[in-house]
């Protein structure tokens, strides 16, 4: 008999993992495509990541792409019932799993970084988002409500951030010389491939910038930063915090008062910049939170572990 197998799919803004594993959890192949955000990039990128991530683990495997027992699905904006509805018609059309569990992805995080399954997950990627779990099941959620109106703390919020103090140093808002040396200035444009900031509306507004696009300026500010420390407390350090306001209000929501808090941290950004990850939790033990953080630099690990725990419960 066929041992039966699982997949676990981390999906967000900028790319698609998916982990293929046996029944006892051992990861058999790994495959990554594009990003799978509905509302980010429309249903048929959607899929095309979805599916190109999944086909590509069963290669990695070597094996042919078959139905599995579960599939864990934890995608970045699809927690609202209409996203549910989406993903179900996709699985029913594509027949990838006899079960089909769909997650936010901070419940990814939550997952793979609490040691007891309780606590709070934050992820700063190209969005952001906060997810927790209680001691007694009880789960919130703050953020994740988008670019438009959201994703506080995250490399899009901070890229943009960059983005308006280089256009306040350049028209004389912000109080200095404009045609002054300013390292912000100077790795943004070098990032975005022009020679100064009389370029910058026909370079980012032009046809092919997105979302992603434009988080990925994030390192160039982190760059300016460590040149000029006055960049870390205007818009690193206040990334930080923004963070923290979001975990301190899962917390609250699942009843986690001051004192202990598992912390589960994911995404790139958040995960590679010292000057937001240390903000986020010197705020939050000043507000008497006893953090014990955790890195999750592959999420989807909290996938399988969602998908053994639904197939063995």
């Amino acid at each position: 008999m066929t041992s039966p197998l699982l997949i676990g799919v981390d999906g967000g803004g900028t790319s698609t993992t998916a982990w293929l594993a046996d029944s006892e959890g051992r990861v058999l192949g790994r495959g990554v495509s594009g990003p799978s955000n509905l509302k980010a990039i429309g249903a048929n990128a959607a899929r095309a990541g979805l599916e190109g991530s999944i086909g590509s683990a069963f290669r990695d495997a070597g094996r042919e792409i078959a139905t599995v027992e579960v599939a864990c699905l934890g995608l970045a904006g699809f927690d609202r019932p209409e996203d549910k509805h989406w993903l179900e018609d996709w699985a029913r059309g594509t027949a990838w799993a006899r079960r089909l569990l769909l997650v936010n992805d901070g419940d990814l995080v939550v997952a793979a970084g609490t040691p007891d399954a309780w606590g709070v997950g934050v992820i700063a990627g190209t969005g952001s988002i906060a997810v927790g779990r209680s001691r007694e099941g009880r789960k919130a959620r703050a953020g994740g409500w988008g670019y438009l109106f959201g994703d506080e703390g995250s490399a899009y919020a901070v890229a943009l951030a960059g983005l308006r103090k280089v256009a306040c140093h350049q028209d004389g808002r912000a109080g200095v010389d404009p045609g002054g040396h300013h390292p912000l200035t100077d790795r943004l444009c070098g990032a975005l491939g022009i020679a100064g900031p009389a370029e910058l509306v026909s370079a980012v507004y032009r046809e092919g910038i997105d979302r992603a696009r434009l988080a990925s300026l994030a390192p160039a500010v982190v760059a300016a930063a460590e040149e000029d420390p006055t960049i870390s407390e205007e818009i690193l350090g206040p990334a930080g915090v923004e963070l923290a306001r979001a975990v301190r209000a899962v917390a609250r929501a699942v009843e986690i008062e001051p004192g202990p808090l598992p912390l589960a941290m994911a995404g790139s950004f958040l995960l590679n910049t010292p000057q937001v990850s240390r903000a986020m939790i010197h705020r939050l033990v000043g507000w008497g939170y006893e953090v014990a953080e955790a890195p999750v630099p592959d999420p989807v690990a909290g996938a399988l572990v969602l998908a053994l725990r639904d197939m063995n419960p």
